[in-house]
């Protein structure tokens, strides 16, 4: 299975193309995830059709939380990325965490996310 960052249905969302058909590629073939830190980023908008959009791809997957095993993935990720001199957004930081201890699939449009050397974490 796979968890969206908040990078990926956000460009869904304005629905550019290339996300639309990845979007729509994986969700025939399994159930799309997210955590909770996305839900907390899309739902915080300033515009309140913004806010309703993200709600209504909301209610439609799966949202997993952040949870004692995503701590301790995210703070190991933190110490191996502090250790390399190279720091990433915390938010980013626990949604890598809670993809990684769910053992998923992590995809995102953000970049920062190549500093983290894990084969599960796809920039697309």
């Amino acid at each position: 299975m796979t968890f969206l960052d908040t990078s990926v249905i956000i460009d869904f969302l304005v629905g550019d193309e290339k996300t639309v058909a990845l979007v729509k590629k994986f969700s025939e073939k399994e159930d799309i995830k997210t955590t909770t830190i996305t839900e907390y980023e899309l739902l915080k908008h300033k515009t309140k059709i913004k806010r309703n959009a993200a709600e209504r791809f909301l209610s439609s997957v799966n949202v997993y939380p952040f949870d004692r095993a995503s701590a301790a993935k995210a703070a190991l990720l933190y110490e191996t990325l502090r250790e390399k001199e190279k720091i990433i957004n915390e938010n980013d930081l626990l949604i890598a965490g809670i993809s990684l201890a769910n053992n998923e699939v992590l995809l995102t449009r953000d970049q920062k996310f190549g500093l983290i050397d894990n084969v599960n974490i796809k920039i697309v």
